[in-house]
């Protein structure tokens, strides 16, 4: 039996202030940029009811269909040099693992930018920098969160089957930015080792993954977090391996 409900939520102070809403649009982080180009503040969030071409990580598509998802894109301004930017995919995914969790789901991170619940994907992150000359501009940070149906593939899962409770996309959005507001402020403020534990301590357990490194595939067990943001993969011979960008594929997982 599923009941409505909403969990305490503690106000975001700057992420969200200020809201834009699509019925449908492209892709709610490219009306992001656009707004970004233009001017718009930092924390203005964008938020569409469907995406007819929204995106993943490598271009990927994600499935968008009106009202069965969250689709939110932030236009996030930090005093940060660009090289510092991916890591922050890290710190946003604890933030959003946690507002899964507000809501009762059993929520946990593979790296770098998915949110697992039982080993499938609720949601993910696209974090895409933005340059004027050699400066930072802008981050855009993109979120999708399979809320309510049917999970749009086999490997996928929706808040709603989760938490057995009904959702509320506005609770959701609210719970989001309050958390997520919270660890971007202490990546900027302090980095990696600000935000590291956090992560170890929401990763998905018992996570064999095959990864690929310089061309070469690896399987092994993830390891959690090097001091830059690195993934460490443990192979079947004890090396540790570090991996910097690609694909993360889990090959099982226990959360």
């Amino acid at each position: 039996m599923r009941h409505r409900s909403t969990p305490h939520t503690f106000a975001a102070h700057w992420l969200g202030t200020q809201r834009v809403d699509f019925a449908v649009c492209g892709s709610t982080n490219d009306e992001a940029a656009r707004l970004a180009r233009a001017g718009a503040r930092h924390g203005t969030i964008v938020v569409a009811d469907a995406q007819d071409a929204g995106r993943g990580r490598e271009g990927r598509a994600w499935a968008s269909p009106s009202g069965a998802g969250l689709y939110l894109s932030a236009i996030v301004r930090p005093l940060l040099p660009i090289a510092l930017v991916p890591p922050m995919t890290l710190a946003i995914g604890v933030g959003l693992c946690d507002a899964a969790r507000a809501f009762g789901a059993d929520a946990h991170l593979k790296w770098p930018n998915d949110v697992l619940i039982g080993g499938k994907k609720l949601a993910g992150v696209l974090v895409e920098s933005h340059t004027q000359g050699a400066k930072l501009d802008a981050v855009i940070v993109g979120i999708g969160m399979n809320l309510t149906g049917e999970p749009p593939l086999p490997t996928a899962t929706t808040l709603e089957r989760a938490s057995a409770r009904e959702i509320d996309r506005d609770a959701v959005i609210a719970q989001l930015c309050a958390h997520v507001e919270v660890w971007i402020d202490r990546y900027i403020a302090s980095g990696v080792a600000a935000i590291a534990p956090a992560w170890h301590g929401r990763m998905a357990e018992n996570l064999t993954a095959r990864v690929t490194i310089d061309g070469a595939t690896l399987v092994g067990a993830v390891a959690g977090l090097d001091h830059d943001g690195a993934l460490l993969v443990r192979d079947g011979a004890g090396c540790v391996h570090r991996v910097r960008s690609g694909d993360v594929e889990p090959v099982t997982a226990v959360c």
